[in-house]
């Protein structure tokens, strides 16, 4: 059975609000590599959801780091086959604000 993803709110508008940021600050081509590193860390995740690092907050939360600047916030549900994307954090941040 495929491991499903499943996007929260909160991913999608900080995924959006990812892409936005690319669009005033860079280029088109960093925002394609923005997508296609998602889209590479998402595969990864379904072939072995546990193999990226717990978050520091909060331990059933783990991190992908998708670049220098982007880390992605999932959860792993093994009894579901789900995986939760929870955020895109911007380490641009205010980190106080990191709930995961």
């Amino acid at each position: 059975m495929a491991i499903e993803v499943s996007w929260s709110d909160e991913a999608k508008k900080t995924f959006e609000n990812n892409i936005e940021y690319l669009l005033k600050e860079w280029t088109e081509r960093e925002i394609k590599r923005f997508i296609q590193q998602t889209d590479y860390v998402i595969s990864r995740l379904q072939e072995n959801p546990e193999f990226y690092r717990p978050s520091r907050k909060n331990k059933k939360v783990r991190r992908a780091k998708l670049n220098r600047y982007i880390t992605l916030f999932y959860r792993y549900y093994p009894s579901k086959k789900e995986i939760v994307l929870l955020s895109f954090w911007n380490i641009k941040q205010d980190p106080d604000k990191l709930r995961h």
